[in-house]
């Protein structure tokens, strides 16, 4: 497997574990995100399955189904998480939505056929001048009218660390650190010396320190407030060291940053949730080798 590809898994595995955080932080997160007002004291959330099985017996995987449950209503929502442009994420949404529809048509009841797609959202993280607001993808019937499926997508290197609080969207803080992945690959891509590469990325690692320490704070008051429980400062600051591995392992001849970033997150918990934070570590590593696995598997195949 490719290391893109192992990378792309973590990324993956890193996202879905923010939006399964306490009901509180991820109604709050799904109010922000598809313009709702949910009281997560009246509501109940559940994941739906994201994997389906094609006629021609291949499997394609989505990223998130989740379902909110009122005295009203029941509502499904999917999230995708990108970290580049795709020209291909209009279809791939469509066909998600589509499977989606499909698995609940099973639950209706009479002659008509209803194929009630869930609400759709696809987060990039990292910024790209040609990703639009709405991404449409055109249907053209047999009638040639034309029918316009769309949906939107947050730029999430729009949003600074305040507006993610003040919006209450915790469960994006961590992802902070991706934003300067971008500046520190386009050095290490440049022409330059090894000698200036390693002085301008040694620049970039201290300002990636500070969002680091930063975000760590911020969840630490956030902790504090009861605006998030253990449980939910635990894989924050788990997901927080993760995204900085992510990004200091990869240019790791320039600068060695873990231990470093390690004092300054293990300063932020005491020894029984760190303790904790060992065990969930624990259960995402086997999370990605049983993904990783499957891909080898299916990649033989």
């Amino acid at each position: 497997m490719s290391q893109k590809k192992k990378e792309k898994i973590k990324l993956d595995q890193m996202m879905k574990i923010m939006f399964k955080l306490s009901k509180k932080v991820t109604v709050n997160l799904l109010n922000a995100l598809f313009d709702e007002d949910y009281d997560y004291k009246k509501v109940n959330i559940s994941y739906g399955n994201s994997e389906f099985l094609l006629d021609n017996l291949k499997k394609i995987q989505a990223d998130m189904f989740i379902t909110v449950q009122s005295e009203k209503r029941s509502v499904n929502y999917h999230i995708e998480f990108q970290t580049q442009n795709d020209k291909a994420m209009a279809i791939r949404m469509f066909r998600y939505g589509f499977e989606k529809a499909l698995e609940l048509v099973c639950n209706q009841e009479g002659e008509e056929i209803i194929l009630d797609f869930p609400k759709q959202l696809v987060i990039y993280l990292e910024e790209n001048q040609n990703i639009k607001d709405v991404i449409v993808l055109k249907i053209r019937k047999p009638d040639g009218s034309i029918e316009r499926y769309e949906f939107p997508a947050m730029k999430y290197w729009e949003y600074t660390q305040e507006d993610l609080i003040d919006k209450k969207m915790y469960a994006l803080l961590p992802f902070q650190v991706f934003n300067m992945r971008k500046s520190i690959e386009s050095i290490s891509n440049s022409n330059r010396t090894h000698q200036e590469k390693a002085q301008l990325i040694n620049i970039e690692f201290k300002k990636l320190i500070k969002v680091i320490e930063s975000v760590g704070k911020s969840s630490t008051e956030l902790y504090e407030k009861e605006e998030i429980n253990a449980s939910d400062f635990e894989r924050i600051l788990l997901v927080l060291k993760n995204m900085s591995d992510y990004i200091y392992k990869k240019y790791g001849e320039y600068r060695q940053m873990e231990k470093e970033v390690e004092a300054m997150l293990t300063s932020l918990y005491n020894p029984t949730i760190a303790k904790e934070n060992r065990k969930i570590g624990k259960e995402i590593g086997k999370e990605i080798g049983k993904k990783e696995k499957a891909l080898e598997i299916a990649k033989e195949a």
